[in-house]
């Protein structure tokens, strides 16, 4: 895989966003704002995405070694999440509005995933899955936001790289289109609809620091 600015400022973007979680869930020992639907989502569509870590057939490189790490660490941290809400800070986990039922979710994309999969490989289905998946994890936390009147800064430090990574990403396919010719149907429009999801979300945590009378991009480290 060749070297690609857009794509590898898109994965750290990704992986900024999930450390910033982390930080904010051990620093204020509270899940307060974060959607623990939309993170289970998230656990699942990395998960399915890179089963191909196992691949005996892979050919060893640098870039494999760099690939790999970033997609465990996506998955370990991702799942540590997940554990985290629902466990040591699930006292503070906003059951309440966090209501949005997962399963509406992830059947319709199964659905699409087998229909509109390049090939009828399984492991070929389940990435498409993915990215059908991930275009629409973010609708729980973008749910839960709409029902709270107050967002922490730390939750906004989350969703603005997480929401940049999906800009570089849209950079990123047409980089490949224009020197690659790479080009596929389902990543375009699963992103397309990401990107207008996130703006949604940005459009919300706009109101709601407006609200506070404070900057948006102003996070209490």
């Amino acid at each position: 895989m060749s070297f690609n600015i857009f794509r590898d400022l898109g994965d750290f973007l990704h992986l900024f966003a999930i450390i910033l979680l982390m930080v904010k869930l051990l620093r204020t020992k509270s899940c307060a704002n974060i959607s623990g639907k939309t993170q289970i989502l998230h656990a699942i569509v990395f998960m399915m995405r890179y089963l191909d870590v196992f691949d005996p057939h892979t050919s060893f490189s640098c870039c494999y070694y760099y690939i790999t790490t970033m997609k465990i660490a996506y998955v370990l941290l991702t799942l540590l999440t997940v554990y985290m809400i629902y466990g040591p800070y699930k006292k503070t986990y906003d059951r309440e509005n966090d209501t949005m039922y997962n399963e509406f979710l992830v059947v319709p994309c199964i659905v699409l995933a087998t229909y509109q999969s390049s090939a009828c490989f399984p492991m070929e289905i389940l990435w498409t899955f993915s990215i059908f998946l991930e275009a629409v994890a973010i609708i729980p936390q973008l749910d839960l936001l709409c029902k709270i009147d107050y967002v922490d800064n730390y939750t906004v430090g989350y969703l603005v790289p997480l929401g940049l990574y999906r800009a570089f990403y849209m950079l990123n396919w047409v980089y490949r289109y224009y020197y690659e010719g790479f080009y596929n149907a389902a990543s375009v429009v699963a992103g397309l609809v990401m990107a207008v999801l996130f703006a949604l979300v940005f459009v919300r945590l706009y109101l709601l620091k407006r609200r506070e009378r404070r900057s948006m991009i102003t996070v209490v480290m």
